[in-house]
């Protein structure tokens, strides 16, 4: 393998590392606000576990659960397949989820009773009363953005598509469209007019204005909330404003709010552009599953590669 392709290799196997990594950084303190981290622990800056959900060093949550089954799905079949990859949420659902959202729940319920996948989202989004653009689905759809990085209008569809089995929202929708073709820039090497580039690409307005945003926003305008365009902007605006995968990943679970949600998104766009050697190895020798998400992501690297 020539040296290109390993930096290309690193690159994926940073970007699914970097979400999960985030996941379980920001995991301990979600819902928790800046100052109340700061008061409570200083800076997060270490695997520390626990929080709400009782996690131990390196565990993760429903982001990285969820990205598994997308990226266990590709891998088994060679591409995206909406339905298994709904399948395989399924079986996470039964097994007992870890921080589950409700629209997901709802959703997933209703694949339960009976829904198809393209189905199950829909009946969600109107059980809410048209409110599903949560960032239930941006928190998951890195491995498309992979697998698709060469193929604009595939990975158009294969993001629609996924966050579709939950989130129905065009702004959950795009939200994920704008993630993986950050991605995809990433993986070229295109990080400079990265914001410019992906906003001329987006056909919804809430999603291209965010994206406009961004460059504009100081850390007080940040609101790192689960709604998918505060977790967008925050996640674009941590890894363009630091210079390391480390300084973007601890500014994202540091900014308080859904820490483990922002911070696997940071993650994922840090993975994407500094690679797995960038990640520190405190933070890599506790990560639940690493060696299966490593394996992931290199499987994933030579269905779109290789």
């Amino acid at each position: 393998m020539n040296s290109s392709k390993d930096t290309l290799l690193s690159r994926f196997e940073g970007c699914m590392v970097g979400l999960a990594v985030g996941d379980a950084l920001g995991a301990v303190v979600e819902g928790m606000s800046s100052a109340e981290i700061k008061r409570r622990y200083g800076r997060i800056t270490e695997m520390l576990g626990s929080g709400w959900h009782g996690l131990p060093p390196g565990g993760y949550t429903d982001d990285t659960a969820m990205m598994l089954c997308i990226a266990r799905s590709i891998v088994e079949k060679g591409r995206f397949e909406p339905r298994d990859v709904a399948i395989k949420f399924l079986g996470w659902f039964d097994a007992g989820p870890v921080g589950i959202g409700r629209t997901t729940w709802i959703a997933l319920s209703a694949m339960k009773s009976g829904a198809s996948w393209d189905e199950a989202g829909k009946i969600a989004h109107e059980r809410l009363g048209g409110m599903s653009a949560g960032n239930g689905s941006i928190m998951r759809c890195a491995p498309i953005g992979l697998l698709d990085f060469r193929h604009r209008e595939r990975l158009v569809k294969d993001s629609i598509d996924s966050s579709r089995i939950t989130h129905w929202d065009d702004q959950a929708c795009w939200g994920a469209v704008a993630l993986n073709m950050a991605i995809a820039e990433i993986l070229r090497g295109e990080r400079g007019n990265l914001l410019s580039t992906i906003r001329d690409r987006i056909e919804q307005p809430e999603v291209s204005r965010a994206l406009d945003e961004v460059s504009r926003l100081n850390p007080r305008e940040l609101e790192p909330s689960a709604y998918v365009l505060d977790t967008l902007k925050a996640a674009l605006w941590c890894f363009l404003t630091t210079t390391s995968f480390e300084n973007a990943v601890v500014t994202a679970v540091n900014l308080g709010g859904d820490t483990d949600t922002v911070g696997a998104v940071c993650g994922a766009l840090a993975g994407a552009s500094y690679g797995i050697q960038a990640v520190p190895c405190r933070w890599l020798e506790p990560l639940q599953d690493r060696d299966e998400i490593l394996g992931l992501a290199r499987g994933i690297y030579e269905l779109a590669v290789v």
